[in-house]
This record gives structure tokens, C-alpha cells and sequence, in this order.
């Protein structure tokens, strides 16, 4: 299964319907388990990447206890459907102050691991585990798209 690293406070967020962002353009389709990294941002630079209103959101997300943070676990899976450059309006979905530069890697039905898993990342897609403790992971993503 593909795979794909964030750092934290960003991955916990696609669990909030987050729009992602990266500097690149991406071609790939389909499920992709969504990591953490081992090293999350320090808050200055989620200050600067989020801005003030996105950063307050993130913070009150934290408080309410609802954005736990996985340093160095695979956490969900979400099925990458659609890659755009990022709009003003984009701003509230991906968590971030816009930037005409980004692109907005778009995901549906992102649905948390029963137990989150420890995956060594790295840069871009990977090729993640397709088995881990003896569930086909991708079988499983599909079993639970269909009770959505």
C-alpha cells in the first residue's frame, strides 16, 4: 500500500478533514496510509505555516483533546482522490495560511487505524506495509469504506 508521511501536528489533522498540502504535484490515486513522522514541527514553525486564526484552531483542537499526537505511527488511511493548486478559500480545510505556491492533495473516507502502528517513513510516497498483524490493510479499508 502506498504510503505518506506528515509531521505532527498535521497528520493527527487529516482525522479532521484536512485538505493537504504540499510543495508538489502528485499523479498518485487510491488508498494511502497516512504516517506521522518521528520529529513533529516545533510550534514556531506551525505558527508560521498555519498563521494565527489556524494555529488557535489547532491549539483549541489539542485542549478539547481531540489531536492526540503518533510521532512515528501509521495512524489512518485515506483515498487520495484529486491534486489542485490551493485557493484563499482553502485556508480553513488545510489547516494552513494560504499560499498560492502549494498544492492541495485532496482525500475522502480517512478513517483511524483501530491501533495505530509504528512505520519507519520516509520522503514522498513510500511502499507501507500491505499486512500488519495479520490483517490485510487494505482489505480492512475496504470493509470499513462499505459501512460508511
Amino acid at each position: 500500500m502506498k504510503a505518506l508521511s506528515w509531521k505532527e501536528p498535521y497528520g493527527s489533522l487529516m482525522l479532521h478533514g484536512k485538505i493537504e498540502t504540499r510543495t508538489w504535484h502528485t499523479n498518485v490515486r487510491g488508498p494511502v496510509l497516512i504516517c506521522c513522522s518521528q520529529k513533529d514541527y516545533p510550534w514556531n514553525v506551525v505558527w508560521d505555516i498555519s498563521g494565527e486564526e489556524q494555529f488557535e484552531r489547532i491549539l483549541t483542537l489539542i485542549k478539547e483533546g481531540k489531536l492526540i499526537s503518533n510521532p512515528g505511527f501509521a495512524i489512518a488511511i485515506g483515498t487520495l482522490i484529486g491534486c489542485r493548486r490551493m485557493i484563499q478559500d482553502d485556508e480553513d480545510r488545510c489547516f494552513v495560511r494560504f499560499h498560492p505556491d502549494l498544492w492541495c492533495h485532496i482525500y475522502e473516507n480517512v478513517i483511524a487505524l483501530p491501533q495505530p502502528f509504528v512505520v519507519k517513513g520516509k520522503q514522498g510516497f513510500f511502499n507501507g506495509p500491505d499486512i500488519h498483524d495479520g490483517i490485510n490493510i487494505y482489505d480492512w479499508y475496504t470493509e470499513q469504506i462499505k459501512k460508511l
